[in-house]
């Protein structure tokens, strides 16, 4: 779906968005990646906040940056999201933007597709990938606490509000991928 789109932004340029993209993520939440990347003792803010304001804050980054980032993608590349089909084009090229290769179209698989409806799976993901690589504590691990949810349905709300967007499988949760339904209504 997204592969056309993303073809018409040089391989340079996306890079170069999505390094900018997740140095400003890794700022707002990246302690316990970075530091430690770094040999820098573990970072202090979410581990003494505890995991739930830590997840309470991240829900709201995220949500909060997905308005920005989908409108932004939306009208940077003529993304028409009259539909289901439109809104998952439009999440397929935010998410590989915004996190990379490990995002990538050939990570995604897309079990139902209609104009009302789509059901999407991921089968790789820069976060997780990036949580097992440095061993974050579980608890820590917000994707399936609420933040994808938040960046989807933010995200897509505020381009459109016929849409709506539910997670309904979360590999942190132990399923085999993540399953994201996007569908759209009339009313």
């Amino acid at each position: 779906m997204a592969e056309e789109l993303l073809k018409k932004i040089p391989a340079e340029r996306r890079w170069e968005i999505t390094a900018n993209i997740l140095s400003s993520l890794f700022v707002l939440r990246g302690e316990k990646i970075i530091a430690p990347a770094l040999g820098m003792d573990e970072g202090i803010t979410a581990p003494v906040m505890g995991a739930e304001k830590w997840i309470e804050i991240n829900v709201k980054i995220f949500g909060e940056g997905a308005k920005i980032l989908f409108q932004m993608f939306k009208d940077m590349f003529n993304i028409s999201v009259e539909d289901a089909i439109g809104a998952a084009k439009l999440v397929d090229v935010v998410a590989v933007l915004e996190l990379g290769p490990n995002n990538s179209t050939e990570f995604t698989e897309y079990a139902e597709e209609s104009p009302e409806r789509v059901v999407e799976r991921q089968y790789k993901c820069t976060w997780m990938e990036r949580y097992k690589e440095f061993n974050v504590d579980p608890v820590f691990i917000t994707c399936d606490k609420g933040v994808c949810q938040a960046w989807g349905e933010e995200g897509l709300k505020a381009i459109n509000p016929k849409l709506s967007w539910k997670v309904t499988k979360s590999m942190p949760r132990g399923d085999p991928y993540c399953e994201l339904v996007i569908e759209f209504k009339e009313n």
